[in-house]
């Protein structure tokens, strides 16, 4: 099954690698977006969803490019990968906050579904921020707070994005508190 496959290449790429605060293993971090998926998407393509979940960070935080990842993975995957990787030029040009604010907001650049895949990130990312350094939840707290109002003036939601701004909004509500 395609998200078995991807579940081995991911924590094959990300071997050695840890979360920064965390220290553990950064394949934990994908894996639990791939969960989160699993429990808040219904789709036909819901493995396809997982597996890109899986690999969302394979480009921008390992030696994988894009030819390995349509080999193994096919089209949809890898398009969706390409859609959560950040530009980093365009990133430090205008800043994270910004970047991802307009980049997830416009429907051109972020899929439905690659959008559906970034806010369970997002929000596995804010279950984590009581293990960060005050300054750096600070800043993540404000940076996500603006990108879910930026997505909410801007996009038209789905009702799994409107559940998951749900619970990364409790989740902050919980780190402030």
């Amino acid at each position: 099954m395609i998200t078995d496959i991807a579940k081995n290449f991911a924590k094959e790429k990300h071997m050695g690698q840890v979360r920064k605060f965390q220290g553990e293993p950064y394949f934990n971090h994908v894996e639990k977006v791939s969960k989160i998926i699993e429990e808040n998407k219904e789709s036909s393509h819901k493995n396809e969803l997982v597996a890109a979940a899986l690999l969302h960070d394979t480009l921008e935080n390992t030696n994988t490019n894009e030819k390995e990842l349509k080999e193994n993975f096919g089209e949809l995957i890898t398009s969706l990968v390409k859609e959560l990787t950040t530009d980093k030029k365009e990133s430090q040009s205008i800043g994270k906050k910004e970047y991802l604010a307009e980049k997830l907001s416009n429907t051109g650049k972020v899929s439905s579904w690659g959008l559906v895949i970034k806010l369970a990130d997002r929000l596995d990312n804010v279950s984590d921020l009581h293990k960060s350094e005050k300054k750096f939840r600070e800043n993540y707290i404000d940076e996500t707070k603006h990108i879910l109002k930026t997505l909410e003036e801007k996009r038209a939601l789905t009702s799994t994005q409107k559940k998951l701004i749900a619970k990364i909004r409790e989740k902050i509500k919980e780190k402030i508190c």
